[in-house]
């Protein structure tokens, strides 16, 4: 796969989605390559991006000795699996050459914090991955937007 609507698509967070939205959502995605040991976000620097997995695998280390690899096309690493308040909580170490879709974070935030079907839709799916993923991480229910992100 290396376009973003095939990604969007293929997305457990994002294939519930219309095409409308799914069109509206592609522009702001980026394609980056990655590379094993690259380190793509450091816990407590500044949140700038999330991520959708394109190939290859991740790893994401975070409070207390817990970590999640990721490594299927469309996994979503973003909201309170990556940050909090603004700050990555998680270090993502690259382990298998790649590449990822990067979002700027605030205007992924733009998007689901409208009060739209189409966040709704992305809200509930990404409870869902969360709860399958990442089962010990807070559930999205527990956080207010936009502070917590």
């Amino acid at each position: 796969m290396s376009n973003i609507k095939e990604i969007l698509n293929k997305s457990s967070v994002f294939n519930s989605l219309g095409e409308d939205d799914i069109q509206r959502l592609e522009p702001l995605f980026e394609k980056r390559e990655i590379h094993p040991g690259d380190i793509i976000a450091k816990a407590e620097d500044t949140a700038q991006f999330f991520f959708l997995l394109n190939k290859g695998t991740i790893l994401l280390a975070m409070e207390e000795g817990r970590s999640v690899v990721l490594n299927t096309p469309g996994d979503f690493i973003g909201l309170e699996l990556l940050s909090a308040r603004g700050v990555y909580k998680t270090t993502m170490t690259v382990l298998e050459n790649g590449s990822v879709f990067v979002v700027p974070r605030q205007d992924f935030l733009s998007v689901i914090q409208e009060d739209s079907s189409a966040a709704a839709v992305i809200m509930t799916s990404w409870q869902e991955y969360l709860d399958k993923t990442a089962s010990f991480a807070k559930n999205i229910e527990d956080l207010s937007l936009p502070e917590h992100f």
